[in-house]
């Protein structure tokens, strides 16, 4: 294995847990685009928390991508003998969970289409080819789809239609579905930028159910950030899948979407408490960024200048360049909506703002939600 050194990123924490520096350096190449730096030697150190990587992968969604890099790397036998195989089995349920998702995706699509509805596949059903090459590294465990709000009803029945059941959740003790508790329909009906999902029982023993989760928003209902739905239905495109093709967001609106979804979860209150952000999250921005040409990086540029997305995309940006060292939020001449006070910024019930203390690498390692207190 070749090693290129670098010294500024040896360990972002000062020596403090060399884990989390090696699990960096998984989502900043998932050794796709580059060969690693110095920090993959942590993983044969002696004394190197083999147990914390992957509790820290898991808990970030990246427990495939780590065991793709061991792979790809010949770092196999750095990880002690009877966590191997564990790890290295997540690689390959990842690829089955993905190849079963997208197909039923496709059935999905000729569906929706047949009842009228443009709709646009996004996140890792997408992603897993148009960002990470069909290596099964992106896993996911739903498929997520974008529609335009008049196009709700229309969804929902062709759904039902297609043999899912609305309004329902997955029993994992009794493999049934049941019905979805009456405080989460409340609040899809409080929120109405998202459908409750629908879930399809299988026959796989790996993949029990299917779930659809639709949106029909780029951030959620209420929000101070709107981008029109009909201009993103209007510019979807197919792009290619594993075993066949799907339609997509354009790539300009796909990496609005990254961004704005990862401030919606991050930055809300009522998403922190429940499922705070995911490293993983900040790499498929990183990426979608790298693989931008420059004209689609002016597009972006001024989709944000269009729609008044700075603020929002400053908030993400600014913490993915502080992550990964690069410099997206320059690029985009957002550096001046950035300021330390809005970076630790969240909103609260009835719009009241918040903030938490810390930067975004330590708020991702830390095992429970940042604590939010009243912004003075």
């Amino acid at each position: 294995m070749t090693v290129r050194y670098s010294r500024d990123r040896l360990d972002p924490l000062g020596g403090h847990d060399t884990a989390w520096a090696v699990l960096e350096l998984v989502a900043e190449h998932q050794g796709l685009d580059a060969e690693p730096d110095a920090r993959a030697a942590h993983l044969q150190r002696p004394d190197f928390d083999h147990g914390e990587l992957i509790q820290q992968a898991m808990r970030h969604n990246l427990l495939p991508a780590l065991a793709d890099f061991l792979n790809r790397h010949g770092l196999r036998k750095a990880l002690p003998h009877r966590l191997r195989t564990p790890v290295l089995n997540q690689l390959r349920l990842s690829e089955h969970r993905g190849r079963l998702l997208t197909r039923e995706a496709a059935r999905v699509s000729d569906g929706l289409a047949r009842a009228g509805v443009r709709a646009a596949w996004t996140k890792g059903v997408t992603l897993q080819t148009t960002l990470y090459d069909d290596t099964a590294v992106r896993s996911f465990n739903d498929i997520d789809l974008m529609i335009a709000p008049e196009d709700r009803e229309r969804t929902r029945t062709a759904l039902i239609d297609l043999g899912f059941t609305p309004d329902a959740v997955f029993d994992p003790e009794t493999g049934q579905l049941k019905e979805m508790p009456r405080l989460d329909r409340r609040s899809y009906r409080m929120s109405p930028d998202h459908l409750p999902h629908f879930r399809l029982l299988t026959e796989d023993i790996c993949v029990p159910h299917v779930s659809v989760d639709v949106a029909n928003s780029l951030t959620w209902h209420g929000s101070a950030w709107q981008v029109p739905m009909r201009r993103v239905v209007e510019q979807i495109a197919p792009v290619p899948v594993v075993g066949g093709v799907l339609p997509a967001l354009s790539t300009p609106h796909a990496f609005l979407f990254l961004c704005l979804h990862v401030f919606r979860e991050g930055w809300l209150q009522r998403t922190i408490v429940t499922k705070d952000l995911a490293l993983s999250q900040f790499a498929d921005i990183l990426r979608q960024w790298r693989r931008s040409s420059p004209q689609v990086r002016r597009d972006v540029g001024a989709a944000v200048a269009e729609f008044g997305l700075a603020e929002p995309m400053a908030w993400v940006c600014a913490h993915t360049d502080a992550l990964f060292g690069t410099d997206i939020l320059e690029e985009l001449d957002l550096t001046a909506q950035a300021d330390p006070r809005w970076q630790a910024s969240a909103q609260g019930a009835g719009g009241r703002r918040l903030t938490w203390h810390g930067d975004m690498r330590r708020r991702l390692r830390e095992v429970t939600a940042p604590v939010l207190t009243p912004l003075p």
